[in-house]
């Protein structure tokens, strides 16, 4: 019988209701003013940034990761190009890989190598962590610009109620969703001194 996928807990999956945490309406937070100079990119709120941490369970030594892990590269125009979530993107995958590989390696002490890559796919694939976005609202804090993600999201948001667990491929999530939630695991993982069990903490509040 197939093993269902992990959780960061160990335990298989359940549905959790989205998070309530207070939150800016996105027209406050994207203030793009025509008459702003050239160059200006809006901060992100501190009401926001707290919101993050609330849902995240970590406070941030360096409050402008939160910003920087959830900026889309379509977030600047009409304005000058500049940093977003890419390299924290980066960071995240190759630590929350590390970290489930050797989840899966603890809890299943007999399994070989092939089931066990499977195993640790199956729990860091663009569908989970998209789902984890939304579940955990992560995805209202989105900074971007792109004319057609937000009816993307909202599409994938609808298709989830058909698929309560994961689609086994039948979903197409909107790649952004995974990115930020890597994004924010490489910027606990920067945050907190490159602290591997930091992480992991934090990446148990991440699951859906």
């Amino acid at each position: 019988m197939a093993q269902a996928p992990l959780t960061p807990s160990g335990t298989e999956d359940e549905e959790e209701p989205p998070s309530m945490a207070p939150h800016v309406p996105r027209e406050h937070r994207e203030q793009h003013g025509k008459d702003a100079p050239p160059g200006f990119v809006p901060p992100m709120t501190a009401e926001d940034v707290a919101a993050v941490e609330a849902v995240l369970g970590y406070d941030f030594a360096d409050k402008s990761l939160v910003e920087l892990a959830l900026t889309h590269g379509s977030f600047y125009y009409p304005y000058r190009p500049g940093d977003t979530y890419e390299r924290l993107e980066y960071l995240g995958d190759g630590v929350l890989t590390c970290l489930m590989s050797r989840e899966v390696f603890r809890t299943y002490r007999t399994l070989p190598p092939g089931p066990l890559t499977r195993l640790r796919a199956a729990n860091v694939d663009t569908e989970k962590l998209a789902r984890v976005a939304v579940v955990r609202g992560l995805h209202r804090f989105l900074r971007h610009k792109a004319p057609q993600l937000e009816g993307q999201i909202h599409i994938f948001i609808e298709e989830m109620c058909k698929y309560p667990v994961h689609s086994n491929g039948l979903l197409d999530p909107p790649k952004v969703l995974s990115d930020i939630v890597e994004s924010l695991i490489g910027a606990i993982y920067f945050d907190s001194n490159f602290d591997q069990e930091e992480v992991w903490r934090a990446s148990t509040l991440l699951r859906c």
